[in-house]
């Protein structure tokens, strides 16, 4: 072995030790608070959810007309920078379920353009209490990805939009919409109209 070639191998194996590999992919971590769950009373009606109150704070938001046929609530989630507009109908002549559903549809529509996948539509049935839902997720870069609503189908309709605050990508906030996810199943799901026993 000539004298080149022994100290090309030298140098090719003093050179090895600070090898740099790529990161590996890192996701973020959050932890979030175990929920705790509070009755809250939309206060024209009697009708009642249960709310996650140990991440969310909640507020009543005066409504503009002159109907005391809706009332509002904001679900704010400040570690995650969502809010949960919630509002409830008392259906009657004036406000129809057909037309407060179909304006819904058209809300989702404007969110489904920016989505590439089709959505996720849930059901839930609940005959003893009367409660009749839909749960629409959207996947993608999308400011709305969940609405819902409940109804009676008779007096009752309660609508939800999750808003996200900030512009973010899909992938980064999903444990935040999994997270809130649950909490609208718990609120579907602990719904008391006032006028069903």
């Amino acid at each position: 072995m000539n004298f080149k070639l022994e100290y090309l191998l030298i140098f090719l194996f003093c050179s090895c030790d600070n090898l740099e590999l790529p990161k590996p992919n890192a996701y973020l971590r959050l932890d979030f608070p175990s929920p705790t769950y509070k009755e809250i009373v939309f206060e024209n009606y009697g009708t009642t959810i249960e709310l996650n109150t140990a991440s969310t704070l909640v507020k009543n938001i005066i409504n503009t007309t002159n109907t005391n046929s809706l009332t509002s609530k904001s679900i704010a989630y400040p570690l995650i920078n969502a809010e949960i507009k919630l509002e409830h109908y008392n259906l009657n002549k004036n406000i129809k379920l057909n037309d407060r559903l179909k304006r819904l549809n058209d809300f989702t529509s404007i969110h489904l353009k920016k989505s590439s996948n089709p959505p996720k539509i849930q059901e839930f049935t609940n005959q003893n209490k009367k409660v009749y839902a839909s749960i629409i997720n959207i996947k993608g870069d999308v400011t709305s990805p969940s609405q819902f609503y409940a109804t009676d189908s008779v007096n009752n309709l309660l609508i939800g939009i999750l808003n996200l605050k900030s512009k973010t990508k899909y992938d980064s906030v999903l444990p935040a919409l999994e997270y809130i996810k649950k909490d609208i199943y718990h609120l579907i799901e602990s719904i008391k109209w006032s006028d069903i026993k």
